[in-house]
């Protein structure tokens, strides 16, 4: 009785799961799955059979030469001349290998160009010094571009400081030069704040707002 029912069970159950789709996807699965291992297993038999073969062609081709050896004293890879010459043939030759030797020009065998009188020789490892090319020469009617906010300070210090180191200079003592006054411009704007920068800084915009003004007019009027 319980075998019946089951089997029973077994029959209806695959009846309820024919209509579903993912159940014939499934099953389709399991078939091609099939298909494929077999396709497999046939493969892997053919290469086994495949490396008997080669292996036993490899032993008799060993054979044959061992064979060959020990029958013919010379060389049997080699056709031997009497064979050439009862085909009426010649052997072939052998391509022979040329050895050229490329002549290389020495150091020594370079000309060398005369110097001509007041012209520098160049110096090995250095080279010759360019030529300057000069640029084109500025329209002295166009508009000048505005100094940085530190060249706008050394304006507005220079003098103010020139009379004061002046003033300060002791009996024997020489004025100081472009040089030096430019250093002591420098060393007094480095002690200045941001703040204090900042007036320079806000003189620069306006300078360049200036400047690009004159020079639309400028370039309207070329």
């Amino acid at each position: 009785m319980m075998s019946d029912d089951s089997e029973n069970d077994g029959i209806y159950g695959d009846r309820l799961h024919e209509n579903n789709v993912y159940y014939k996807k499934y099953k389709l699965l399991l078939e091609e799955c099939e298909t494929i291992q077999k396709s497999n297993e046939r493969l892997v038999f053919r290469i086994e059979e495949v490396k008997k073969i080669t292996k036993r062609r490899l032993d008799q081709v060993e054979y044959i030469k061992e064979r060959l050896k020990a029958r013919y004293s010379e060389d049997w890879t080699e056709i031997p001349q009497a064979a050439y010459e009862a085909m009426g043939s010649n052997p072939p030759s052998k391509p022979k290998i040329k050895e050229e030797k490329e002549s290389k020009p020495s150091s020594t065998n370079k000309t060398k160009k005369p110097t001509q009188q007041g012209e520098e020789k160049p110096i090995k490892g250095k080279k010759p010094p360019r030529r300057k090319v000069s640029k084109a020469e500025k329209d002295p009617r166009a508009p000048k571009r505005p100094s940085n906010p530190f060249f706008q300070f050394c304006q507005e210090q220079r003098q103010p400081l020139m009379e004061q180191l002046v003033a300060e200079l002791k009996p024997g003592q020489i004025e100081p030069n472009k040089q030096e006054l430019t250093r002591q411009l420098a060393i007094k704007w480095k002690t200045l704040s941001t703040v204090q920068k900042q007036v320079y800084v806000d003189m620069y915009e306006r300078s360049k707002e200036k400047y690009a003004a004159e020079m639309t007019e400028y370039n309207l009027k070329k």
